[in-house]
């Protein structure tokens, strides 16, 4: 969250792609502090997984920061979206592992991805009027791309360790928005260079600490634990940057937050059948 915020704050300066670099940066840092990644690549397997999985995570990355760096998108408003990545893994699954659930479960996924329109229905009604924001198409792009890399990381685990699956996605996904990155980016003030490394630094740490966490803990113990970036990008929102999110914003926000806690509770009893990734 507070990479997030770093986002929002540099987003009258510099462009979205650069900072999204920066962000993908934080994934090569966390590969060359576990370098003994590095030593199982021999055990590479699915090579195009790797590439379709970096295609995607790349998409949703630049796609996310695009949102947060927007003015029209409150932080929170924007960090309770994105919990309908672990509704859309629901039909993702069935389409592309051919994994199923139960009709409880995929009627609490309709339930968030209505809450998700309710959300948004102020800014989807202002479709084709000069008011309309590209960044609303930014956000539900990276939920969309969110969810379909944490369905190719889940083929990927199948058959690749899980340090070769971060060390590849690290690498790759920070080449893929190395690209278009490069024909946007400009020479930042050097009193906000510590900012855009703090940016990457947090977001090595965040994604470290995912791990470690998944790995003591299974999604439904942890998921009310994550939600507290919901309450701490409503508080930061308000008092760095006077967002106060609407109506609508904070009544979908509740019905996506309650729908992904359901699921993530539900899955996690039902493992043999369907598992959501965290």
């Amino acid at each position: 969250m507070a990479a997030n915020l770093l986002i929002k704050h540099l987003s009258t300066k510099l462009p979205a792609l650069e900072m999204a670099l920066f962000r993908s940066a934080g994934g090569i840092i966390l590969a060359v502090v576990a370098w003994r990644a590095f030593l199982h690549l021999r055990q590479l397997q699915d090579p195009r997984g790797h590439l379709v999985r970096a295609a995607v995570g790349a998409v949703s990355l630049m796609a996310l920061v695009h949102a947060y760096s927007s003015p029209a998108l409150p932080v929170a408003l924007v960090t309770a979206f994105m919990y309908t990545r672990v509704l859309l893994v629901i039909p993702m699954q069935r389409v592309f592992l051919g994994e199923g659930a139960d009709s409880r479960v995929w009627v609490a996924a309709g339930i968030g991805i209505a809450g998700a329109l309710v959300a948004l229905w102020p800014r989807l009604m202002s479709i084709g009027t000069p008011h309309w924001d590209w960044s609303v198409a930014s956000l539900v792009i990276a939920a969309f791309a969110g969810a379909g890399s944490q369905i190719a990381m889940r083929r990927l685990a199948r058959t690749n360790p899980a340090s070769v699956v971060v060390a590849v996605s690290a690498i790759l996904v920070s080449a893929i928005v190395a690209v278009p990155a490069s024909t946007v980016i400009v020479e930042p003030p050097v009193g906000d260079l510590p900012w855009l490394v703090g940016i990457g630094l947090l977001s090595a740490c965040a994604q470290w600490s995912t791990v470690r966490g998944y790995k003591h803990a299974s999604p439904a113990v942890l998921m009310p634990v994550t939600l507290i970036d919901v309450p701490v990008a409503l508080a930061a929102g308000y008092l760095l940057f006077g967002e106060v999110p609407g109506l609508n914003a904070a009544v979908g926000a509740a019905i996506i937050i309650a729908a992904a806690v359901y699921v993530t509770s539900t899955t996690d009893r039902r493992p043999s059948r369907v598992r959501v990734a965290a």
